[in-house]
């Protein structure tokens, strides 16, 4: 099981998860207490070689050994379907749960994670107007009254934020390529809508776009009305829109074109020019 708290909340969100990952675990479980099953041939084979080792060690050989036998076969191959059964209800019930992760319930615990960020950056403002413009522990030490106690409070707060972020990323990851992903993230896209770099200070932007967060970053998003959790991955591809300009609409005859070669002139006459002689003596 995922140890990040938000992650699981925010699929405990969407039923069908919630259903198939319980079914998953008790699946598990049955198969585990199963343990290793001999196929019924070989259980059969036992029960003979068992019989016939006992008999040359001085045994009187199983009247009824057909009948332990057929018993012996027949329980195994109820253990075996039943494992059978199992293995292919768990791989299943997996694909399911991939699939339901990938398609409307990605959606909805992405809004329920949406949810948690916008409370959990309500309860940040108060501790965080308690700072009086500290930014660094120093500072809230050297001012003094409730200060230092919010550092404190906001510095715990930041296990939070980096959980809600990683359980964001762990459920778009799956829904788009990696790498476009890594990219929007390195750009700020993943933490605010309708980011830009222009106004926002170097140190946040920094913090932004890494993901190395600290208590300045933490209060400074408190303030912002455009930090989100995308819903999809199409919503965090339309926040990196490049601008291309105003097309040029103008048309442009890209047809070849044929060059007229003039003809080579005629050669001028001077009256100089001799025929050539070309009479037999």
């Amino acid at each position: 099981m995922n140890s990040n708290v938000e992650l699981r909340a925010a699929w405990s969100a969407v039923p069908g998860v919630v259903h198939a990952e319980a079914q998953l675990r008790k699946l598990k479980e049955r198969r585990r207490a199963c343990g290793e099953v001999l196929s019924p041939d070989l259980a059969r084979r036992k029960v003979i070689n068992d019989a016939v080792a006992a008999t040359r060690a001085g045994a009187e050989f199983p009247d009824d050994i057909g009948k332990l036998g057929a018993d012996a076969y027949r329980e195994s191959l109820e253990a075996e379907s039943e494992v059978l059964a199992l293995n292919e209800a768990i791989a299943s019930i997996s694909h399911h749960l991939d699939y339901l992760r990938t398609t409307d319930g990605a959606e909805t615990a992405l809004e329920a994670l949406g949810r948690r960020l916008a409370e959990f950056l309500v309860e940040v403002t108060k501790p965080a107007s308690d700072l009086n413009g500290a930014r660094s522990a120093e500072e809230a030490i050297q001012l003094g009254g409730k200060a230092p106690a919010a550092w404190k409070t906001l510095t715990e707060m930041l296990g939070v934020l980096r959980n809600i972020r990683q359980a964001q990323l762990t459920i778009l990851r799956p829904l788009g390529d990696g790498h476009r992903l890594q990219q929007l993230r390195e750009k700020g896209h993943f933490e605010a809508a309708g980011i830009t770099p222009d106004g926002v200070p170097g140190d946040i932007m920094r913090a932004m776009t890494s993901g190395h967060y600290d208590v300045p970053y933490l209060v400074y998003i408190s303030s912002l009305p455009n930090v989100w959790v995308p819903t999809s991955f199409e919503a965090l591809e339309a926040e990196d829109v490049i601008d291309c300009g105003v097309p040029d609409d103008s048309v442009i005859d890209y047809s070849p074109r044929v060059s007229h070669v003039p003809d080579h002139p005629a050669p001028t006459r001077t009256g100089a020019e001799r025929a050539p002689d070309i009479s037999l003596k």
